[in-house]
């Protein structure tokens, strides 16, 4: 096992507990019998991981960190606010933002006619701080992606939208899990095979127009999804038939 894992699991353990400070590069370096060059590599995963973080003259201290919650009963949240509400600060970096022949699937939830063969596609890497948490791939209509390519590969996919005129008001959502592939464990500095949360979304505006269409798919260590639901009393008028 990795050192940075054999770390991991102390801190997930309790050996460690937020706020305290980690043993020095020297003596982390005795303890597993490496040198100090591969204790380094393993500190800045775990900070890559938002475990750890570095207090300059200080030394390293363990996170304490909470799970990011998403609202499911509010899915027109900007993940942006979100982050911010919590404590966070997020950013993205745009990994592809291209024309694309528009799948089958895609054509269906964007509602395209036969005529428009063509949608933006986008996938963005979401940061709370400096922590990878999520990969959003979205799908645009044509001349959508095209007026909004800045903004778009700029921001968070609803802040760009709601604040270049498209003035989202409903949403189609989906909650699944899936493990990470090789190259989302990259993106996200996740072990293979982590399990994800997958966000799928269409969202709408004007009269159901749909704006967007794609999923987030984000770390299960980092991220939740809550809802609130109030079940109706059942009123009192009349006989009831036990």
């Amino acid at each position: 096992m990795v050192i940075s894992e054999q770390l991991k699991e102390q801190i997930e353990a309790g050996q460690y507990v937020p706020g305290e400070r980690l043993p020095s590069e020297f003596d982390l370096g005795k303890a597993f019998n490496v040198s100090r060059t591969t204790i380094r590599r393993a500190i800045a995963n775990l900070i890559q991981q938002g475990l750890v973080t570095t207090q300059q003259g200080k030394g390293i201290f363990v996170s304490d960190r909470h799970k990011i919650s998403f609202s499911m009963s509010n899915p027109l949240m900007q993940f942006d606010l979100a982050l911010k509400q919590q404590g966070y600060t997020g950013h993205v970096h745009s990994l592809r933002f291209q024309l694309t022949k528009a799948p089958a699937e895609v054509t269906r939830m964007l509602q395209l006619s036969h005529q428009e063969t063509q949608v933006y596609w986008q996938e963005k890497i979401i940061y709370a701080d400096e922590c990878p948490i999520a990969l959003d791939i979205t799908y645009l209509p044509e001349a959508m992606g095209a007026a909004l390519a800045k903004p778009l590969q700029e921001g968070f996919t609803y802040s760009a939208l709601m604040m270049n005129g498209i003035d989202l008001n409903a949403a189609e959502v989906r909650l699944e899990s899936v493990p990470a592939t090789y190259e989302l464990s990259e993106y996200l500095a996740v072990p293979l095979g982590m399990p994800l949360l997958v966000f799928s979304y269409v969202v709408y505006w004007g009269k159901c127009t749909p704006a967007a269409c794609g999923k987030t798919l984000s770390r299960s260590d980092w991220t939740c999804y809550t809802s609130q639901i109030e079940v109706a009393q059942a009123s009192d008028g009349g006989d009831h038939t036990p």
